[in-house]
């Protein structure tokens, strides 16, 4: 799901969804369940990249709309009579969308993107996102924990530092913020929410086979930011140095590559009165 502070689209909705990251909307039992959706359930889904999931969640609802940042992404979304999609970045929502309307805010794989901000403008997001609730709905997300694939981001950061990037510079070149559970309760209940659920799940993740996918698609995909910072003739050669690092670490006896995923949900409900 795209960022809401890079403003070039690295997305492709092909290589997101068949070749690099076809298991992010398969493994979403754990947060649909959670989300707990009903027929009079009007949603808004953030951060909806595909629109796989938001798809499959339409036929389960009176109205959904979803968001993302990406064109790609939005273009390839399927329809539906009762989905919209809007493209804009979910962090500024729009003026539009209609306050105290929605019973549902969803959010799955994107929070961690979309929340890739100063402090002060995440306060502002789960504050705007309480003022879209009708009293009682709840806000249901699964994102990137505290400490989320961090074998591959920190193989990222060193592939640049080894070619003359300077570790502060390697390291604020990441897309993403995985907030710990400390910090979401505090963002959510300073916004006014009473927290439900507030999780974490270590989900150790096989990443794809074949041409395009595996780590070196992953890291082509999702750190296409980090990779901008070094000239263009040195960024296969850095791809390269992460396939090799993760081939020692995240290769398993019986099969397989994995990456250590670390998954945080939360169910946060706006007070009726």
């Amino acid at each position: 799901m795209a960022s809401s502070t890079v403003a070039t689209d690295n997305w492709d909705p092909k290589t997101y969804s068949t070749t690099v990251a076809p298991f992010v909307p398969k493994l979403t039992t754990r947060v649909i369940s959670l989300l707990a959706i009903q027929p009079d359930d009007i949603v808004l889904d953030l951060g909806c990249g595909d629109g796989v999931l938001t798809h499959q969640l339409s036929k389960q609802c009176t109205h959904i709309t979803g968001i993302d940042s990406s064109p790609s992404m939005i273009s390839g979304c399927p329809s539906s009579a009762n989905t919209v999609y809007i493209c804009s970045p979910a962090l500024s929502l729009p003026a539009e969308l209609p306050h105290a309307q929605y019973t549902k805010l969803f959010s799955n794989a994107a929070l961690h993107w979309i929340l890739r901000c100063p402090a002060a403008s995440r306060s502002q997001f789960f504050k705007t996102a309480y003022s879209l609730l009708r009293p009682g709905g709840a806000f249901v997300a699964e994102c990137g924990g505290f400490g989320n694939v961090a074998d591959v981001h920190v193989a990222v950061i060193a592939a640049l530092v080894h070619r003359g990037i300077p570790p502060q510079t390697a390291r604020e070149s990441s897309p993403w913020w995985f907030g710990s559970v400390g910090e979401y309760r505090s963002l959510l209940e300073e916004a006014g929410f009473e927290v439900e659920v507030l999780e974490t799940e270590l989900r150790q993740t096989e990443l794809t086979v074949g041409e395009g996918g595996g780590v070196g698609g992953w890291v082509r995909l999702f750190a296409a930011e980090m990779l901008k910072v070094l000239p263009q003739g040195e960024r296969e050669g850095a791809v390269r140095e992460v396939e090799e690092v993760l081939e020692g670490v995240g290769r398993r006896g019986d099969g397989g590559l994995w990456v250590n995923y670390i998954r945080l949900r939360f169910v946060a409900r706006k007070p009726v009165a």
